[in-house]
């Protein structure tokens, strides 16, 4: 039996003889009594491919099988097969084997036949089989062949077309620095050297999730691809919704190899496109304008601000309650300084922002944002932002994901969210989505606030400067809200009712 050539054990593979003539065959021969052994075992292999003749014959058989036969249906697809089937077998379900032991038994393997293999190259085979033994031999037998008795972990990258995880780790800093012409030599010598990119985006898509996990947790056991070290050098220089984002992006393109003319265009074009998303910067005095008495239904005439035009307001510093930062980089705002020694003038009061692509809030647009903010509604939004995440409609993923932040400062018509990456910060900030926020906020959480995002290092700017000016701060922000177009106005259920059967045909009561 362990030579597999025992005469009352015979095994068929479905995918072969499908008829229904091959199962009645296997039926006749069944009902003959075994050779050697007490029981005759028939194993039936992709037992699902059976046609439905082949399957119904099997179900009679199945119903009353003869005392001296087993049969064991072997498939990789159970839902498949006839429920009647299912009900009158005993299931048993085979989950995948983890990678630590497939690891260790191909070094077992490689140890008996001779072979030198080292422990990375094992875990590599163990991680391409997928939880399958037979593919990890396979693999294992195919690596020795292409190799000197030695397996390291550069053959297996050399035979299957895969890079290692510096390099993984390399094309995403060239994608955080914005290095565009290093990321398309990258992708041209992908293409050169044959590079599986399927293998390749889940080997990203790998190392951005530990770099979530590590900086949610802080916690290097959970780590199984990075080592502490560079987990904390990719946490400090991005946050977990650009990870999540591009992990997204990484995920869409994935799907797109296949339907695509060109792997490596799909792949190089959202390279490239999670490249340029953050690497814009807009100067303040583009995005930040102001119209002195002006309704929303004119058209703003744009000037940049005056930082000279400060008026002290009426607030105590103990209301701004800022949270000190780590500073990872210092901004001289020459503005703001001259403003400190010049002589302060007033501002009219009815002073009004208005939103282009983006908005980059300089320290002076953040005082007079922060300097109206109070206690309880600082409060009420912090515990908003936090049930937020308990939000399950797919339709609102991508905004709780965004909005997992904290509420440094709120009022009753703004709320300032300290964002810890500049790319989810200019996310937030985009014209588009500030208003999808604006409106998803109002709707679901009846919250009537427009939203700015910063990061620590804005935040910290600003807090400094504060205590740098408190006899001198700016005068508070007039924010003017988003107006829905006429036609995002909800219906009534009048005007529907006219729109759909026309107004000649309903008369209304």
């Amino acid at each position: 039996a362990e030579n597999g050539t025992h005469p009352d054990i015979i095994e068929i593979n479905a995918a072969n003889e499908t008829h229904v003539e091959d199962i009645r065959d296997l039926i006749d021969r069944s009902r003959l009594a075994p050779m050697q052994g007490t029981h005759k075992v028939y194993i039936i292999d992709e037992v699902h491919q059976l046609s439905s003749a082949a399957s119904s014959a099997l179900l009679k058989t199945l119903e009353e099988p003869p005392e001296n036969v087993i049969f064991i249906l072997a498939t990789t697809d159970p839902q498949k097969l006839l429920p009647t089937i299912i009900s009158r077998c005993q299931r048993f379900d085979f989950t995948k084997i983890r990678t630590d032991q497939i690891q260790h038994h191909l070094l077992h393997i490689a140890s008996e036949e001779n072979i030198q293999m080292d422990d990375e190259a094992a875990l590599m085979i163990a991680q391409l089989a997928d939880g399958g033994m037979r593919d990890a031999e396979s693999i294992l037998d195919q690596c020795a062949s292409y190799t000197s008795d030695h397996i390291a972990s550069e053959d297996i990258d050399r035979i299957y077309g895969l890079t290692g995880v510096d390099e993984k780790i390399g094309m995403l800093k060239d994608i955080l620095n914005h290095d565009l012409p290093s990321i398309l030599n990258r992708t041209k010598s992908y293409e050169e050297k044959g590079i599986d990119l399927q293998r390749y985006t889940d080997g990203l898509i790998e190392v951005l999730k530990e770099t979530v996990v590590y900086s949610s947790t802080g916690k290097p056991n959970l780590l199984k691809l990075l080592d502490e070290d560079t987990a904390k050098e990719l946490s400090e220089e991005t946050d977990v919704q650009s990870c999540m984002h591009m992990c997204e992006k990484l995920i869409d393109a994935k799907t797109k190899f296949r339907t695509s003319g060109s792997a490596v265009t799909c792949f190089e074009v959202a390279c490239l496109a999670m490249a340029v998303e953050d690497s814009t910067v807009y100067p303040a005095e583009k995005h930040a304008c102001i119209n002195t008495e002006m309704s929303m239904n004119t058209k703003p005439v744009k000037h940049t601000q005056n930082t000279e035009d400060i008026e002290k307001p009426a607030v105590m510093a103990s209301d701004l309650e800022p949270k000190p930062e780590p500073v990872q980089k210092t901004v001289t705002v020459p503005a703001e300084e001259k403003a400190v020694t010049e002589p302060k003038k007033t501002v009219s009061a009815s002073k009004k922002i208005y939103r282009d692509e983006t908005i980059t809030l300089s320290a002076e647009e953040i005082l007079s944002i922060l300097v109206q903010c109070d206690k309880p509604s600082k409060a009420s939004d912090e515990q908003m932002l936090e049930k937020l995440s308990d939000d399950k409609k797919l339709e609102d993923r991508k905004y709780t994901a965004l909005l997992q932040s904290t509420a440094v400062g709120a009022s009753g018509t703004d709320c300032l969210l300290l964002i810890a990456g500049a790319v989810s910060a200019k996310r937030i900030n985009e014209k588009k989505m500030n208003r999808e926020l604006y409106f998803f906020l109002k709707e679901q959480r009846n919250t009537d606030k427009m939203l700015y995002a910063v990061t620590k290092e804005q935040y910290k700017e600003a807090t400094e400067l504060f205590v740098k000016r408190m006899k001198d701060l700016p005068e508070p922000m007039k924010i003017e809200k988003y107006q829905k177009a006429e036609a995002e106005k909800e219906e009534t259920p009048e005007e529907k009712t006219l729109k759909l059967f026309g107004k000649n045909n309903v008369e209304v009561i």
